[in-house]
């Protein structure tokens, strides 16, 4: 199936989301085969927690498409393949919760000083912890842009700050959501920020 997006994740907003995502496995079909009814959980992903660094915290879910039943052809019904699903305050691959990454770039680019934002955070990270996640964001910023680009407009503000730029069509694009603007990005375009 060439040309076909498959979402192997899911972001949900809220614990009241994820909830009702999981009440409602047995009647959603498979991202990955659409098949109808054979989702079932199937454990967590587990990361660091951001708060205290000897405690591990789930930061997704997994579900998994049961290949386990039969048809009466003979033919496994599901796929046998998981995929996750996030709360939109983690990040996939990052200590920082959306919260935190939020206050760090938007520190980061009103300061111009990555480090002494960075260590606002009081995370417990090295110091070259922050320009490995700037790094990130820039590598980052056309995939947002053209999100964002589909939600409104970008502001009007002369900048020559492209990193200045994104964050204020960012902040822009989801100032009436109740959640960070980066956690409000991964719930509603249902992708990852970076």
């Amino acid at each position: 199936m060439l040309g076909v997006l498959v979402l192997c994740s899911r972001i949900c907003s809220s614990k009241l989301e994820l909830d009702d995502l999981y009440t409602r496995l047995k009647i959603t079909p498979c991202p990955h085969c659409k098949t109808v009814g054979s989702l079932i959980k199937h454990g967590f992903l587990r990361g660091y927690d951001q708060n205290n660094h000897l405690n591990t915290t789930i930061r997704a879910a997994r579900v998994f498409c049961s290949n386990r039943r039969v048809s009466r052809g003979g033919s496994a019904i599901g796929c046998g393949r998981t995929f996750s699903v996030w709360m939109a305050d983690k990040i996939k691959h990052l200590f920082l919760s959306a919260d935190s990454l939020w206050q760090f770039l938007s520190g980061a680019v009103s300061s111009g000083n990555k480090l002494g934002a960075f260590r606002k955070l009081n995370s417990g990270l090295s110091d070259s912890a922050p320009y490995h996640i700037w790094r990130r964001f820039l590598k980052a910023q056309a995939a947002i842009r053209t999100a964002l680009a589909g939600l409104c407009e970008p502001p009007q503000i002369v900048s020559d700050c492209p990193a200045q730029l994104t964050l204020a069509h960012l902040q822009k694009a989801f100032k009436e959501h109740p959640l960070s603007p980066i956690a409000a990005f991964g719930a509603t375009l249902q992708t990852f920020f970076i």
